[in-house]
């Protein structure tokens, strides 16, 4: 990870957890945490949606409702460090058949703890982005996490994480 996304990572860290939010790292910052090969230019961090006051206090952002190709969320971003910091909390995805709801429970159950320093990360598991693209009908993002996985030292991701999730997505015709 980039010097200056390290420090902005550790701080946001701080803030968050002395705030008691609960979150995870995701985006291409978690990616790399978890050994896949990409270089990180920003923060992605998605909180549970019952502690985003709580994160936007602790990290000066206003999270604000947001949507588009398929996604929603309530989102805000800051800067840290000189790094963009992009805050996310209760995201959704709606793709041409199906819609995958928010499961903060399910993401941090299966979140990785990573050791960054003195401090433990919590990253989001990377077969939520899967789950979440496959909804999306996104398959070049499906296809970009897989040979990121596969050009580094990340475990494959989880087959079980992936069809637990997609089993909860409910089927546009029945809206």
């Amino acid at each position: 990870m980039p010097p200056r996304c390290h420090a902005a990572l550790i701080a946001v860290a701080a803030r968050l957890d002395a705030a008691g939010v609960r979150w995870v790292l995701a985006g291409s910052a978690g990616r790399a945490l978890l050994g896949h090969r990409v270089r990180p230019r920003d923060i992605d961090v998605e909180v549970a949606v019952a502690d985003a006051a709580a994160a936007e206090a602790a990290l000066g952002v206003a999270l604000s409702p947001s949507s588009g190709g398929g996604r929603s969320s309530r989102r805000g971003g800051t800067w840290v460090a000189g790094v963009e910091v992009d805050v996310t909390a209760g995201f959704a995805a709606e793709g041409p058949a199906w819609t995958l709801a928010a499961d903060d429970d399910a993401q941090l159950a299966a979140r990785h703890l990573v050791r960054l320093g003195d401090r433990t990360v919590p990253v989001a598991p990377v077969e939520e982005a899967v789950a979440r693209a496959l909804v999306l009908g996104d398959r070049a993002a499906v296809a970009r996490v897989a040979s990121q996985a596969a050009a580094g030292d990340a475990a494959p991701p989880r087959v079980s994480y992936v069809l637990r999730r997609l089993s909860s997505a409910t089927s546009r015709a029945t809206r």
